[in-house]
This record gives C-alpha cells, sequence and structure tokens, in this order.
C-alpha cells in the first residue's frame, strides 16, 4: 500500500525531500543503525554469557524506543498538517518509509489528502494511484471516512470528494456495503457540489440500505441532508428538493424544517415563516418542534431582533410579519420541550442520560445568551431560575457566557466615556460617569484598564468575578431570591476555569449567586440606559418586573419536565 502511495507522491511532483530539522534524518538512521548492531552483538555472544531474560529485555527495550520514534515522527507530520506545511509533513513521512517505520493508517489517510489537495482535478495516473489504494484490505471505512474529514478541511473541491467516495465504493466490490454515514456524507458532497439529480440517485440506489438503518424518520433525512449542504444562494435547488418529495410522497419530518429554518439564518422574517407553519401543523399532528429548532431560532433573535423595533427603520421599509419576540419563543419551548407531556423521558444508559441533560442544558445557555445579546437581563435571571427548577445546573460555561458579554460591554463604557472626554475642549471637558462600570466593577481608575483588548478581556473577568462574590455575600438575604436559595451553596469557578470551560467543565455543584448579583444591579440600571430615570430602580420596581416576566416566559398550566439530581460522589462521614 505504501509503494503505491509513494508513486502517488511523485505523481503530483510535490518535493518530497524537503529539508525540515537538520541532520534530523541522519540523526534517525544512525539511532536506527547503533540499536541493530547492539542487537546483532547481543546475537553474537555465547549462550552461556547471554541470559534469555538479558536478550529479551534488550529486545523490548529497542522495540519501544523504535515505536516511540515513529509516535515523535507522526506527531511531526500532524503538526505540519495543521499549520498547512504540506511538503514538509510529505518529506517527514517518506523519511519515515526509508527508514523502515510503519505510519499508522491515520497518517496514511492524512497523506492521502495532502496529495489530493495538491491536485484538485486528479487525472487518469492518479486515479489509478488512489485506485490501488482505496482497494487493500488495510485501508478500511473509517479511514476513508478520516480521509474525507481531511478532505473537507483543506477545502478540496467537493465533486472531487464524491468522485473519490464513488471510487471506494466501487473498489470495495459486491460484497461491501457502504455505512449509513457514509452514504449520506455522499449525499452531502454531491448536493454541495451542485449535482442535485446525481443526490436524488443516490438516495433512490440505497433507499432500502437507508431505511434499514435509519435512526431518524428514514424517508425524510436524506433530503433534510440535502437541504443543509445546499449551496446557500441557490434557492432553486431547494425548490427542487422540496418537489421531489412531493412526488414521492416523502413524509414531513421536524429535521426537514430545522433544515430550512438553519438555511434562513441570516433572514428573520422567512426564518419564523418556518416556524409558523410548524407550530400549525404541531396543534394538528404529531409534529413538534426539537431543541435544533429552539437552538436556530433564539440563535438568529439573538443577532438580528431588536426590541425597539419600528417599521419604517427596516431596510425593506415593511412591518416586522410573523417574528415571535424572545419571551414568547421561550414560552412556545417550555409548553413544546419541556413539559412532562412532550419531553422524552430519561434513558436508561447513564451515557445517553447525561446526552439528554446536555442537551437540555445547552439549549437553555443559548436562551440566555440570547437575552444577554438583547440586553433583556429580567428575562436572562428567569432563565437562571428555570435551570434550577428543571434539575439542570449552572457550570463554567454559564459563567463564561455572562462575564463574557458583561466584559465587553463594560469595556464599551468605559471606552464611550473616554471618547467624550476626549471629544470636548476647553473649560467644558469633564468625565462622563460610566455608571454600567461603576455599578458592576465598584470604584476603579479608568485609566487602569488596559488599553489592549485581549488583556483588559482577562482584567475585567477577574474584576466581576471578585466584586460580585463580595456583594453576594452581603446581599443574599436582600429582596426576593431570583434563584431559590437552596441552590446558593456551591463552589465559584475561578477565572481560568471559566476561560477554559470550553475543555474542562466540572460536575461540581457551583454556586448561582455570583451570576444573580450581576444580572440584579443590570436589572437596575436599565432604565438608567433608556433615560427614563436618573438613577437605579429599588428593589421593589426589580421584585415586581421580575414576577411580570416570569409570568410571560414560563406556562403556569403547563406541567414542567424535571430531571432527577445526580447522587453525590461522596459519603458523610458519621
Amino acid at each position: 500500500m505504501r509503494i503505491a502511495l509513494t508513486r502517488l507522491i511523485s505523481l503530483h511532483r510535490i518535493p518530497h525531500r524537503v529539508s525540515i530539522f537538520p541532520g534530523a534524518a541522519r540523526a534517525t538512521r544512525r539511532y536506527v543503525s547503533n540499536r541493530t548492531s547492539k542487537l546483532l552483538d547481543l546475537q553474537s555472544v555465547p549462550p552461556e554469557e547471554a541470559t534469555p531474560e538479558a536478550l529479551t529485555n534488550e529486545l523490548t527495550a529497542s522495540f519501544m524506543e523504535f515505536m516511540d520514534l515513529a509516535k515523535i515522527a507522526e506527531n511531526i507530520i500532524h503538526f505540519l498538517f495543521e499549520r498547512r506545511l504540506f511538503d514538509q509533513a510529505i518529506a517527514v513521512y517518506q523519511h519515515m518509509l526509508d527508514d523502515g517505520f510503519i505510519p499508522s493508517p491515520s497518517t496514511d489517510a492524512l497523506i492521502l489528502a495532502v496529495t489530493l489537495k495538491a491536485s484538485t482535478a486528479p487525472g487518469p495516473n492518479q486515479l489509478e494511484g488512489f485506485k490501488t489504494i482505496l482497494a487493500y484490505q488495510s485501508f478500511t471505512e473509517t479511514h476513508f471516512m478520516e480521509l474525507l474529514e481531511h478532505v473537507v478541511g483543506l477545502e478540496v473541491p467537493p465533486d472531487t470528494a464524491a468522485l473519490l467516495t464513488r471510487l471506494f465504493i466501487s473498489v470495495k466490490g459486491d460484497e461491501y456495503t457502504p455505512s449509513r454515514t457514509l452514504i449520506l456524507k455522499l449525499i452531502d458532497l454531491q448536493t454541495s457540489a451542485g449535482h442535485i439529480e446525481e443526490a436524488a440517485e443516490t438516495i433512490d440506489e440505497y433507499d432500502v440500505h437507508l431505511n434499514s438503518q435509519s435512526t431518524f424518520d428514514s424517508w425524510a433525512e436524506p433530503y433534510a441532508r440535502m437541504i443543509n449542504a445546499a449551496p446557500v444562494s441557490d434557492q432553486a435547488a431547494v425548490d427542487w428538493i422540496m418537489g421531489a418529495m412531493r412526488e414521492k410522497d416523502i413524509p414531513i419530518h421536524a429535521i426537514v424544517f430545522n433544515a430550512l429554518i438553519a438555511r434562513s439564518k441570516k433572514d428573520l422574517r422567512k426564518s419564523f415563516a418556518f416556524y409558523g407553519v410548524f407550530i400549525r401543523l404541531a396543534a394538528t399532528t404529531p409534529l413538534k418542534p426539537d431543541p435544533t429548532t429552539y437552538k436556530h431560532l433564539f440563535r438568529v433573535l439573538g443577532y438580528f431582533f431588536k426590541n425597539d423595533y419600528r417599521p419604517n427603520v427596516s431596510r425593506r421599509g415593511s412591518d416586522i410579519g410573523n417574528v415571535v419576540p424572545p419571551r414568547q419563543l421561550f414560552s412556545d419551548m417550555m409548553a413544546l420541550w419541556f413539559s412532562t407531556r412532550f419531553h422524552p423521558p430519561a434513558a436508561a444508559d447513564p451515557a445517553l442520560r447525561r446526552a439528554q441533560r446536555s442537551l437540555d442544558q445547552s439549549l437553555l445557555d443559548i436562551a440566555f445568551r440570547t437575552f444577554l445579546y438583547l440586553d433583556d437581563y429580567p428575562a436572562a435571571l428567569v432563565v437562571l431560575r428555570v435551570v434550577s427548577e428543571l434539575g439542570l445546573a449552572i457550570n463554567e460555561r454559564t459563567y463564561f457566557i455572562l462575564l463574557r458579554y458583561m466584559a465587553r460591554r463594560v469595556y464599551y463604557d468605559v471606552y464611550v466615556s473616554r471618547a467624550k472626554l476626549n471629544h470636548v475642549r476647553g473649560p467644558r471637558k469633564r468625565l462622563v460617569t460610566p455608571r454600567f462600570a461603576l455599578e458592576l466593577l465598584g470604584p476603579f481608575d479608568h485609566r487602569a484598564l488596559p488599553h489592549n483588548p485581549n488583556v483588559a478581556y482577562r482584567w475585567l473577568v477577574k474584576r466581576l468575578l471578585e466584586n460580585n462574590c463580595e456583594r453576594s455575600k452581603k446581599a443574599e438575604g436582600a429582596g426576593e431570591a431570583e434563584v431559590p436559595a437552596a441552590t446558593w451553596r456551591g463552589r465559584i469557578p475561578t477565572v481560568a476555569q471559566i476561560l477554559d470551560q470550553e475543555n474542562n467543565i466540572s460536575g461540581d455543584r457551583i454556586d448561582h449567586f455570583p451570576l444573580v448579583a450581576i444580572l440584579r444591579r443590570a436589572v437596575q440600571l436599565r432604565p438608567v440606559q433608556l433615560g427614563i430615570s436618573q438613577i437605579p430602580w429599588g428593589d421593589a420596581w426589580r421584585d415586581r418586573t421580575l414576577r411580570k416576566v416570569r409570568f410571560q416566559m414560563v406556562p403556569h398550566d403547563v406541567p414542567m419536565w424535571t430531571w432527577p439530581q445526580p447522587e453525590s460522589s461522596g459519603k458523610k462521614k458519621k
């Protein structure tokens, strides 16, 4: 196989003798030569002087060091690949082959993707080389899926990737049956390349196989994948796909609506036009919106919705039409997903149950972020309370969402204050008070805020966390509790843990109240931002506002699904 791969590399005329690290190849050969000569010396030693244990230990040590070198070389190849140093990656790969190392199939797949990138329109000789490699039994479908992942990451034209997929299926023979994942990937590639009819023919060709392994609605999923993969500007392709579904009497499914909404993510009214049809069908059919539906819609609202919308400021000069306000959308989500009637039961398998909880948690995180983007702080507080009521947990991700937003908001407040100070000259020059920043950070010298945005971001996150942790202890008993007092106990994550939440989310119980303290002050400052009042309004106004907002967002006549609290891993000492 690797002989064929070496020939394929030479066909693309890639310089595979590029120098990476001076003397690296010579050092590797010298090391292998030394280890080999030492083994030969051991073999020449008389049996009475060389025990089997000594020979075995030496052979094992040599083999392990040899394997370590191969692993190091493969890590270097992947390192160079990630930085798009393709010639150097192939040079290291060629040195590995010359020195007798055996690369893993994953590394072979990566090098195949690089050679394909070097010639995006492979000719007959290159295709023969690929055909030879793909036909090997050692090159399985798993390795080919890795190859496709690299090909997509390298932005190889989708028609070339689709051609390669067809070639792989054909060379494996009649006994080979491609998996559902590979078939759907082929449909995606054909649709992305603009070959809509070919993708439809692929669906017809593997129709029985698709239905036998489906985990969704087997008839609708391939067409939903086509809608997702179709070029964004090609509305005619979507119309053709929907027409094909009507001709074949394909039943409509939530994943089709989700695909249509996802395609309209930059058109607020169009997204909610599809959602309106979805809701009307939900009233008379078993079809219901799912978490993916609401994730798409909340993202669209976060970027395009305006609370103070006026029809005459629209670029199109038309009314906002059927767009559902964010609070009403949250109410719909609570009634159609988080109700005991529609929420799927908790899975018996622990892994599946964790996945279900994670799905619900991520959905509420997106809603929480949307309300922050819209400066709707009372609604964000209601979301925090709903999280605890549903048996879910505040985690580092929740802290990250709020502190990132507030850090940017405070930075902007100070920046505007500085700009106004520098704009005015003469005796009228005075600092405009950054009220939002002072309320959340406490008294501070605005000159202490770093001008570098990246440095300022971390400084603000740390200051927000420290200042509101101190206030939380003092204000714990003041006003109406937006979050039940029983959930206030728990640890407060560090700044490093919050900023590293993408890679590490602990399962420990985390305190809600620092987040609540920040949002309480933001709620009371909101009238000042709107020019309604010169001073923050008090606790009574805030509590009354929160009750009103909760009434809008949480249906009172719908029983809500509640996740059981996970058992504590530690046991109390008697």
